[in-house]
């Protein structure tokens, strides 16, 4: 079920950039389809705490997610990028 979210919430807020349901190498934006849970956890919390530098788009998409999804939507995405091959 986490997994069907994530891909809606993808769909609405990651797409643009991040093709091919996070899969595309050929996009600047980087793989997110197979990658582990826990390493999206831990990188996207280096991108919201300012380790690492996001983009203007997005740190706007992600904040958007946050506000209407909380971090439960997160949780989603990060399961549908873990549970992808």
């Amino acid at each position: 079920d986490l997994a069907d979210k994530g891909a809606k919430l993808h769909d609405k807020y990651c797409e643009k950039c991040h093709a091919d349901g996070g899969s595309s190498a050929e996009d600047d934006a980087g793989v997110l389809l197979g990658q582990l849970t826990p390493y999206l956890r831990y990188t996207l919390a280096d991108y919201r705490a300012g380790d690492r530098e996001m983009t203007k788009k997005m740190k706007k998409q992600v904040e958007k997610l946050v506000s209407k999804e909380g971090d439960a939507g997160l949780q989603a995405l990060y399961n549908y990028y873990a549970s992808q091959q």
